[in-house]
């Protein structure tokens, strides 16, 4: 017992004393922060949801979901869960960015992120020594087939500025710009990486190596329930919600499980007061013809008010539905990010 309240608040110290080191706009390193992240690989493009499930005494779970596609061009969904040691956050310089539903959840040593040491390293001197493993999918399991080895340099005098939707608002994040070349015996590569200026949280904005290039498009994190841009909020003073956690299948009506938690929050929000009577509204990007994105945007606040109903006890009559298509876009539709900010479900009292 002691050794566990000893690990607790060891971590809550880290925690602390990292986010005091921060810049604004800080990213908290909270249960449900989630992630979105626009993939470019050789199989195709895609996009996954990271969500942060569970933070313990010394570890905590990452969540990925995405409709991956396969050699054949077929995609589905796979979900995979990521266990990472607090230690590793802070002190692991190997990166394994990449795992696979048939990976055990942890492989200690390692982190999905830039930890905290390469990030005060990159402060101070401008200089990180980095491990990354190159691994993929073989006969039912992800072997590594490569362990590359060298130096990121930071890439001018401090932060630069990345521009991200956060919790639905066009914000500014900071990041370092690192570049350099990693190496084995059989030859070098090159790596290009965004790394948020947040020792911890430092997430990987954007990144770029052999065969592969991604970015995130948004980021949303809980927010209290009397912050001026909670849900509840906005709806109980009459202003639209707009909602980016409920995701659907690609060019299709169907509900994500990844999108379970909000739908779950948007029903509580029901619950809570009895007496409301929601609109709910879908909006597409801009890819596709117009009359599908219109119906498409119908159809997706259908499944939503289905999902209210069936699942979580919402009576029908409170619960409208429409759709815009993409009519009315909140950003350009020219860039992974603005065409994120366009799909979204906008919630209105009646």
């Amino acid at each position: 017992m002691r050794v566990g309240i000893l690990l607790a608040f060891l971590a809550l110290e880290w925690i602390a004393q990292t986010a005091a080191a921060e810049p604004p706009n800080q990213i908290p390193f909270v249960v449900g922060l989630s992630t979105m992240r626009a993939v470019s690989s050789p199989s195709g493009d895609y996009e996954t949801v990271q969500v942060l499930n569970e933070i313990t005494q010394g570890s905590f779970k990452l969540v990925r979901s995405g409709e991956a596609p396969d050699d054949s061009g077929t995609t589905r969904e796979i979900t995979v869960t990521r266990g990472v040691r607090l230690e590793d956050l802070r002190n692991a310089r190997t990166l394994r960015t990449y795992f696979h539903e048939s990976d055990p959840e942890e492989f200690p040593g390692t982190c999905p992120l830039a930890t905290t040491v390469m990030i005060n390293e990159l402060r101070s001197s401008g200089k990180t020594t980095v491990t990354y493993l190159e691994v993929e999918p073989q006969f039912g399991e992800t072997v590594v087939t490569r362990t590359l080895k060298g130096v990121l340099a930071r890439i001018g005098a401090g932060p630069v500025d990345v521009p991200m939707l956060v919790n639905g608002k066009r914000t500014t994040l900071h990041a370092l710009h690192v570049a350099g070349r990693l190496a084995d015996d059989d030859g070098g590569e090159d790596f290009d990486y965004y790394v948020l200026d947040q020792p911890s949280n430092p997430l990987l904005l954007r990144s770029k190596g052999p065969g592969f290039s991604s970015a995130i498009t948004k980021i949303d994190f809980p927010e209290a329930k009397d912050s001026p841009d909670s849900m509840e909020r906005s709806l109980a003073e009459h202003r639209p919600a707009v909602v980016y956690g409920v995701y659907f299948a690609f060019a299709r009506a169907e509900i994500r499980p990844v999108s379970e938690k909000v739908l779950k929050q948007i029903a509580a929000v029901m619950k809570s007061n009895p007496d409301w009577k929601l609109r709910i509204d879908g909006h597409t990007d801009s890819i596709g013809g117009d009359n599908a994105n219109l119906e498409l945007s119908k159809r997706r606040a259908e499944a939503v008010k289905k999902a209210l109903v069936e699942r979580y006890g919402i009576l029908a009559n409170r619960l409208n539905t429409g759709g815009y298509g993409a009519a009315q876009p909140q950003d350009k539709n020219d860039t992974a990010e603005g065409r994120a900010r366009n799909r979204r479900v906008v919630l209105t009292r009646e």
